[in-house]
């Protein structure tokens, strides 16, 4: 019996768009311009997922669940490449989150919409709006970095981020709280955002520590190599046992994996398994 996922896949395009399951977890691959186009009727989550967030959503039901109704890139190249020995055929593109924040700031630039950096310490949020701002003129950017705070429901300090929001009003909310407390707290306050004008939320993670300066990226061939987790390691070593739940990836990869396919062309779509959340949001 025909698979038409199965055949589906032996032609395609840069154009198209796919979802795929990878353990408990939909990863999508978009033509960059759908990925920051704006939604008129509910926020665009936009989350990147790396091998170590990849274990928390396994490991944590209430990020498993706000996952199922993201969207999802492959941030890293060990999640990408267990994605495409799992998925040969499938035309899935990396897309981490320290290259996605200069792909949305040339998007903003030349569209003209308005982009807010949430999260990292003060000094880095601002060298950061002072590094794109140079790279990208005309840029219309700000940023705001809140006092830590462990509780996500806090009245006092939700309010003081929503009022910066608020008076901004951007189309693009760039949140960077680290893994799980940053989607926790988009998905809180989706319905907010969404009616102060924010279009597209992107959990971005450290990548304003790397855009300011302040932390080094891996060179381009360790990244190639997929060592960039070593690399940080050596450099931040109290990040090491969060850096060693990226252990964990393969085995729920395995467990749990159940191969799902959907492709968009068009006004097309072909495949079966995954929810309509890629047709629909696109």
């Amino acid at each position: 019996m025909n698979n038409p996922a199965a055949s589906s896949i032996t032609s395609h395009s840069d154009n198209d768009a796919w979802a795929v399951r990878l353990g408990k977890i939909p990863l999508h691959s978009v033509p960059l311009e759908e990925l920051l186009s704006s939604s008129s009727r509910e926020l665009k989550h936009i989350a990147t997922v790396h091998s170590e967030m990849f274990v928390y959503a396994h490991e944590n039901a209430a990020l498993e669940a706000i996952l199922q109704r993201t969207l999802n890139t492959i941030d890293g190249r060990i999640l990408h490449f267990f994605c495409s020995f799992l998925y040969p055929g499938c035309k899935l593109k990396k897309l981490s989150g320290s290259d996605l924040i200069y792909d949305l700031s040339e998007y903003a630039m030349i569209h003209g919409k308005r982009v807010f950096l949430l999260g990292a310490e003060e000094a880095s949020n601002r060298e950061a709006i002072k590094a794109l701002k140079k790279r990208y003129p005309g840029l219309i950017l700000d940023g705001y970095s809140p006092p830590f705070c462990s509780d996500l429901r806090d009245k006092q300090w939700n309010d003081s981020i929503l009022c910066r929001v608020a008076s901004f009003r951007p189309t693009h909310l760039v949140v960077c709280f680290g893994p799980l407390k940053q989607e926790l707290w988009i998905a809180q306050n989706a319905e907010c955002l969404f009616q102060l004008g924010v279009g597209c939320a992107y959990g971005l993670g450290g990548t304003l520590d790397f855009v300011s300066g302040r932390k080094q990226r891996a060179p381009k061939w360790i990244q190639s190599a997929g060592a960039e987790w070593l690399f940080r390691v050596i450099s931040e070593p109290q990040r090491f046992r969060r850096t060693a739940k990226m252990f964990k990836m393969p085995y729920f990869a395995f467990k749990f994996h159940n191969r799902e396919i959907r492709i968009r062309r068009g006004d097309r779509s072909v495949g079966a398994g995954l929810s309509q959340e890629l047709a629909e949001r696109h």
